[in-house]
C-alpha cells in the first residue's frame, strides 16, 4: 500500500550488513559488504511512497554507502532525492574518554547493557549525559520532521548505538537483547494531526516529545 502523501514520515534505520567488527579501529572504517549494499538499495526501492525524500547519515562509510544505496533505489522508482546530509548525532553520543569503548564489544553484541549503563550515568563523566544526548537525537530527527514546513520523507541511516539510545528514549525502560535491531531495522514515526506516532514491529504507539 502507498502511504499517505500528506502524512509527515521519518524513518531511523540501522545500516546495512557489514562484516563482523574485530577491533575498535573496523568500529570506525567499515563499510558495507555487496550484499549489504543490494540490501541498501531493494529497500529504498521498496519505500512504499513516491515523493521527495531527505536522508541524513552517520559519516562512517557503512551508515553512508547505505544511505546512498537507499536513495539510488528510491530513485528508480519514481522518487526524488534532494540531498543526502551527514549529520553527527546520528554517529552517537559524546565519548569524552575512548576508555568507554571498552565496555562495548566491537560488534555490538551487548550494546542493550551498554545503552542501560549509559542511560542510568554509569559511565560518569567518561561520556556525554544521556539527558543531552537524548536532547539531540531528538532534536535532530523527530523534531526536524514536525517543524518542517514542505512535506518530506526523512530518512536517518544510524548505528546500534544511537538507535538503542532511541529505543531506550521512547520505550521509556531498560533494553533487553531482543530490543536490538537487525541490519536496515528500525522504527518509523509519523505526525497525524496534532498526534505524533511512534511505528515499531507492526505497533503504532503515540509518542510525547518533551
Amino acid at each position: 500500500a502507498t502511504l499517505d502523501k500528506d502524512q509527515p514520515l521519518m524513518f531511523l534505520v540501522r545500516h546495512s550488513h557489514r562484516e563482523t567488527l574485530q577491533n575498535h579501529e573496523e568500529v570506525m572504517s567499515a563499510g558495507l559488504t555487496g550484499l549489504g549494499k543490494k540490501m541498501s538499495f531493494e529497500l529504498g526501492r521498496r519505500i512504499p511512497r513516491n515523493g521527495k525524500m531527505m536522508i541524513y547519515t552517520s559519516f562512517i562509510p557503512r551508515c553512508f554507502e547505505t544511505a546512498e544505496a537507499i536513495g539510488e533505489g528510491f530513485t528508480q522508482q519514481g522518487g526524488e532525492v534532494i540531498d543526502i546530509e551527514s549529520l553527527p548525532t546520528l554517529v552517537g553520543p559524546h565519548v569524552i574518554e575512548n576508555e568507554v569503548w571498552l565496555n562495548l564489544h566491537p560488534d555490538g553484541r551487548n550494546i542493550t547493557d551498554f545503552v542501560n549503563t549509559f542511560a542510568d550515568g554509569g559511565f560518569g563523566e567518561r561520556i556525554e549525559r544521556f539527558d543531552e544526548y537524548r536532547v539531540r537525537l531528538i532534536e535532530d530527527t523527530v523534531k526536524k520532521l514536525t517543524s518542517q514546513k514542505e512535506n518530506i520523507m526523512h530518512v536517518h541511516v544510524t548505528h546500534d548505538l544511537a538507535l538503542m539510545c532511541a529505543k531506550r528514549i521512547f520505550f521509556k525502560r531498560p533494553l533487553v537483547p531482543e530490543d536490538r535491531e537487525p541490519y536496515l531495522g528500525g522504527l518509523g514515526v509519523t505526525v497525524s494531526g496534532s498526534e505524533t506516532l511512534l511505528n515499531i514491529a507492526g505497533s503504532t504507539i503515540p509518542i510525547v516529545l518533551e
